[in-house]
Order: C-alpha cells, then sequence, then structure tokens
C-alpha cells in the first residue's frame, strides 16, 4: 500500500483529495497535517466525510512514514519555503497542488503535471509533479492538439466562466480577469512544450458564474483548417487518454462535476475555430488530478480511484 501524507490540511484542495483517497484501492492515508485545527475531527471541518472517516488534524507532518506527499495551496512560496526547510527523503515523491513550481526550467526536477501532456515524464521515474491551475488546465486541453500540429500562430482569445459563491467573493456575472490572467503565463509554458515557437498573444476575460462548481471556457482564434480535420487531429491527440474526450454537441457542467473529465467541442464558423470546454476545477483542476499524477508516478493504472460520478443533471 502506498502512504500518503497532505500538508496544508485546512485548505479545500485537502477534503477533495481526502474524499478521493479514502476510497483508493491502493492507498493508506497517514496523516492531514493542519496546525490551527490539530486535534480537530477531520469530517467536521470538510463537508461529506462524516461516518467515512475518523482521522484528526494532526500539526506534524511526518515525511518519513510516506510515499508521497501532497502539499495544497497556501500563502505564494509557501510550500518552497516548507521543502528549503526539511530533509527530504531520496524515495519520498512529492505532489504540489500550489503554483510554487508549476513553471520550471528545462533541467528542473519538476515536471508539469498535465498528464496530456506529460504523462511519459511522470511515469518513467519523476519523483516531484507540480499540479496547473484550473484555468492552465482547461485553456491548455483546449489547445494542446493545435500545439502538437504547429498550429497556433496568431492571437487566442479566452471567455471563461467560473464557479462563485463557495470559497471567494465574486457574484454571478462580475469579472474576475480583464483581458490577462495570472495564468496565461502557466499557459504558455505548457503550449511551448509542444510548440517552442508559440508566442500569440492570449486575451483572457473570466466572469463569475452562478454556480459553486464547475469551470466553462471558449476559446477561439482564426484557422483555414477544416472542422473535419481538426475534429480529426483532436480525436487523434486525445485517443489514448482516459479523462479528456472531443464532444459533437456542446458539453454541459453536469457532464463533468464530480469527476475527473475535461470534455471539449469545436465548431466553426468561417475560418474563425470555436473550442468549449468543460471541467470541475475542484477536482480535474485540481485534487483529482493529483491524484492522477499519483497513479502514474508509482505505475498505477491512471483510473484507479478516479472513476467518479457526474452530476449527470
Amino acid at each position: 500500500m502506498i502512504k500518503v501524507g497532505i500538508t496544508g490540511g485546512h485548505h479545500p484542495a485537502a477534503g477533495e483529495l481526502i474524499r478521493i483517497l479514502i476510497n483508493h484501492p491502493d492507498i493508506e492515508l497517514q496523516w492531514v497535517a493542519a496546525p490551527e485545527l490539530a486535534g480537530r475531527m477531520i469530517s467536521g471541518f470538510h463537508k461529506g466525510l462524516l461516518g467515512e472517516t475518523y482521522m484528526r488534524f494532526t500539526d506534524e507532518a511526518s515525511i518519513d512514514d510516506i510515499d508521497v506527499l501532497f502539499m495544497c495551496p497556501g500563502e505564494q512560496n509557501e510550500n518552497k519555503s516548507f521543502l528549503e526547510s526539511i530533509e527530504i527523503p531520496e524515495n519520498l515523491k512529492i505532489i504540489d497542488l500550489s503554483s510554487d513550481f508549476r513553471i520550471s526550467d528545462s533541467d528542473s526536477e519538476w515536471v508539469y503535471g498535465l498528464p496530456e501532456l506529460n504523462r511519459k515524464p511522470l511515469v518513467r521515474g519523476a519523483k516531484r509533479s507540480a499540479i496547473p491551475g484550473a484555468y492552465a488546465t482547461i485553456v491548455a486541453l483546449s489547445l494542446l492538439p493545435m500545439a502538437k500540429n504547429l498550429m497556433l500562430n496568431g492571437d487566442i482569445h479566452v471567455a471563461a466562466v467560473a464557479p462563485s459563491g463557495e470559497f471567494d467573493d465574486n457574484r454571478p456575472g462580475e469579472a474576475i480577469a480583464l483581458l490577462d490572467h495570472e495564468e496565461v503565463d502557466e499557459i504558455k509554458y505548457a503550449l511551448r512544450q509542444l510548440q517552442s515557437s508559440f508566442n500569440s498573444d492570449i486575451k483572457f476575460v473570466a466572469t463569475a458564474g452562478g454556480w459553486k462548481r464547475g469551470l466553462t471556457a471558449t476559446v477561439y482564434l482564426d484557422t483555414n483548417v477544416s472542422e473535419d480535420e481538426l475534429k480529426n487531429i483532436y480525436d487523434e491527440f486525445y485517443e489514448d487518454h482516459n479523462f479528456t474526450f472531443l464532444s459533437d454537441t456542446v458539453p454541459s457542467l453536469a457532464d463533468v462535476i464530480g469527476t475527473n473529465k475535461c470534455i471539449i467541442h469545436i465548431q466553426k464558423a468561417g475560418n474563425t475555430l470555436a473550442i468549449t470546454s468543460v471541467l470541475d476545477a475542484k477536482l480535474k483542476g485540481e485534487a483529482s488530478n493529483a491524484v492522477h499524477n499519483m497513479n502514474l508516478l508509482f505505475g498505477l493504472q491512471e483510473r484507479v480511484g478516479l472513476t467518479l460520478k457526474a452530476a449527470g443533471e
């Protein structure tokens, strides 16, 4: 069994991780560290866990007792400072959900943890994985097939609608980002791993939706490639991936909420291509993607523990 520890246990991502990991057949969750909550029942803080676990938060991160460490987001560079302050066991695998390690040099030990982009490095001996942000995930997945075919040569526009209400103060319809976003550099970093010449502007607009889960994005750009050829390119790129799918119809959030799926639809009007994608920002955009990364790092079948049910309505 793979022994797991989680830091940043107070963060919502930790709750999602725990909900997945306690039902994962190859996992033993050893501890969840949150010093400010030490001794408190985890099920009394993270909803939906009553009767599922009787663990309590701890104030100690005993990394010598685990095989993999999940680090949930904290203050900027908090996770980096934590790793610099401890002696890391040689065989410990680390999966970081913050932004501290997402953009790294080519010789870095950190792998950008988007399996549809970097599955091979993740299964070939990697020990460090940096989980992408939710916005970067949905936009990168919308564009990776085109990047692989060196087709991103003009400006890209993104219109995203994000969850609101539960963990932030954004009201429905309120602007979250206007023409720029903190994850745009991360999106470019991901796309350049397949198309090194990519240097286009990404104009990013995001608003808050009237829901608590689910992220949708429409990416549009100009291309002379036919819609049928584009569909073949996307089908070929994602045919051996277990969680990203091309749909013939515009997808609904109900198709992905509660799952590790991203569903993509493409449509052309004249020379303009519109790519509409949906995913669960808390899962595919964060926690379940982290578990997906763990499965790959340990050589498990990548769907293990992640056959999660969609909302369906």
